[in-house]
């Protein structure tokens, strides 16, 4: 009887360890892996200063599942605009000034994905 016991024990204990220890940790859906523990993500915004905040939110959602902050090892940001940046800039300028005189919004060719800001990073 006392053998009979023994094995069951074992596995009453291993089971309760493997189930209270998470197997792995999932990020984002908008963070890659990269090789040497860095971490990449984009953010995206009508303006550039919009996408950097989107991508650096991105970056500490990230490394929270970790709970440690992102330090940043790159980041570089362009305009993918469908017109070009300087025209974009001027239409959305000459629209607000239309819309304050005449009370009409006659919209801009700008939107929210006009930017993008792509990090690179570790967590730390």
């Amino acid at each position: 009887m006392r053998y009979f016991l023994l094995p069951m024990a074992i596995t009453a204990l291993l089971t309760a360890c493997a189930s209270s220890t998470p197997t792995s940790m999932t990020l984002p859906s908008h963070t890659l892996m990269k090789e040497g523990g860095i971490y990449q993500t984009s953010g995206y915004g009508l303006v550039q200063d919009d996408s950097e905040k989107s991508a650096t939110f991105n970056a500490n959602q990230s490394c929270a599942i970790f709970k440690k902050m992102p330090v940043v090892s790159k980041m570089e940001s362009k305009y993918q605009g469908t017109v070009g940046e300087d025209v974009n800039k001027t239409v959305t300028m000459v629209s607000g000034i239309l819309k304050s005189v005449t009370g009409k919004n006659y919209g801009t060719t700008a939107t929210d994905k006009d930017y993008k800001t792509t990090l690179e990073f570790r967590c730390q």
